[in-house]
């Protein structure tokens, strides 16, 4: 009898190891300072295990997406600052190699300037690329600029390559070569059939002290699915009055008011007014609704609200707000019309 159970056991690990057996495992918590390894089309490939913060003597420089990691089409570039303030900013770039020859040689496009108001943070942009390959990096016109740079080791370029192609001019090609070199460094290739939601054509303009310390809103009908949402809201004003956690809850229970929290960001800071915060979390089939916001635990907060009317351009979120007059409380309190500058990719 027991030798029938071993060899019950043995052939059951072959199965597995062989792929008779197909093992699943449930979506996962993505946040743009959480290290993955996924293909591009699937998920976020990159880097974000340097420590070291030194002054490269670059103004340029850009990495390549392994060619099993690019298809053309809308990326999600993200990049962590070393320090805070001028030195520590930078712009995000994309470059392509047109001719073939396998150095950068077009750039495709690049961000509006990006600040951190805390060593740490980490900046966000969106673009798009039709070329046959990708480079992605960043570039300042400073000459003591302090960021994330790693020479030598084990390849941490998880889908990236590790050679590094600068310029030691800003605005000129990065067409000289080192390898390897690394970053902190974040690519997502966005499907085709994301949709984003929220503030599209207008937002709001005013920065308030709502009263509130948690708000949110519910996602449409239309637009919930189990998966992934990444969650992008504007900063009304610099620095801590400013600051926010971004948060998304769920129904679980039918009746359409939020009674769990899916997850929640680090705290998000702006070093300037108008400047926007992301994060990503996955939603399962228990959430019977989604609903998406942030929250504070000042009292003199400053985000941006809109209390009355319309707001036109507004999709795929409901304009009524689910909020608490408390720090870590339920958003079970409601009214509405209410709308914020959020934006919502639901991937």
């Amino acid at each position: 009898m027991l030798k029938r159970i071993t060899f019950f056991v043995v052939l059951l690990q072959l199965a597995f190891t062989t792929g008779m057996v197909e093992g699943s495992s449930g979506p996962a918590l993505i946040d743009m300072g959480v290290p993955a390894i996924r293909h591009a089309e699937e998920g976020i490939i990159g880097n974000s295990a340097v420590n070291e913060i030194v002054d490269t003597g670059h103004n340029v420089q850009v990495w390549q997406l392994l060619p099993e990691n690019f298809r053309p089409g809308r990326f999600r570039l993200s990049m962590q600052h070393a320090v805070a303030g001028k030195q520590g900013s930078f712009f995000m770039i994309a470059w392509a190699d047109k001719d073939g020859n396998g150095i950068p040689d077009t750039e495709i496009a690049r961000s509006e300037l990006k600040t951190a108001a805390i060593a740490g943070d980490w900046s966000s942009w969106e673009f798009t690329c039709d070329a046959g390959n990708l480079f992605v990096g960043n570039t300042w016109p400073q000459k003591n600029e302090k960021i994330y740079y790693r020479h030598g080791g084990k390849n941490l370029n998880h889908g990236l390559s590790n050679k590094l192609f600068y310029s030691r001019t800003f605005d000129t090609a990065p067409n000289k070569s080192t390898s390897p070199r690394y970053t902190n460094i974040k690519v997502e290739k966005i499907s085709a059939d994301a949709r984003i939601i929220g503030v599209t054509t207008h937002e709001v303009k005013s920065a308030l002290d709502t009263g509130h310390n948690i708000q949110v809103w519910g996602v449409k009908p239309e637009y919930t699915r189990s998966g992934k949402y990444t969650v992008s809201i504007k900063h009304g004003v610099a620095g801590a009055v400013g600051s926010f956690y971004i948060t998304a809850w769920a129904d679980t229970s039918g009746n359409g008011v939020p009674d769990r929290e899916i997850g929640r960001s680090d705290l998000k800071s702006a070093a300037k007014p108008g400047e926007w915060s992301s994060w990503s979390f996955t939603a399962d089939v228990s959430c019977r609704k989604i609903f998406v916001g942030n929250t504070w635990n000042r009292e003199d907060e400053r985000v941006y609200y809109q209390n009355s009317g319309d707001l036109l351009g507004y999709e795929g979120l409901e304009s009524k707000l689910f909020f608490a007059r408390k720090f870590n409380a339920v958003p079970n309190q409601s009214t509405q019309p209410r709308y914020t500058n959020i934006k919502v990719t639901v991937h």
